[in-house]
């Protein structure tokens, strides 16, 4: 048995719900531009290369006695 009033739950459910609110408000601010870039990225981001078109350059190797 609570010894809280009705009253003292209605408030209590608001500042939960309040809580609530400001927490999914942050995680999207925080990742949803995120998770927008990665969508953008997949959508829009390069295709298969032209004919004739290397689609990445190899890295070549560093001589001996090179430090890097």
């Amino acid at each position: 048995m609570t010894l809280m009033t009705t009253r003292a739950r209605r408030a209590a459910a608001t500042r939960d719900r309040s809580v609530v609110i400001v927490l999914l408000l942050m995680l999207a601010l925080v990742f949803g531009p995120a998770i927008g870039l990665h969508v953008a990225v997949n959508l829009l981001g390069p295709g298969p290369a032209p004919d004739g078109l290397a689609a990445a350059a190899t890295a070549a190797d560093a001589p001996r006695g090179v430090r890097g």
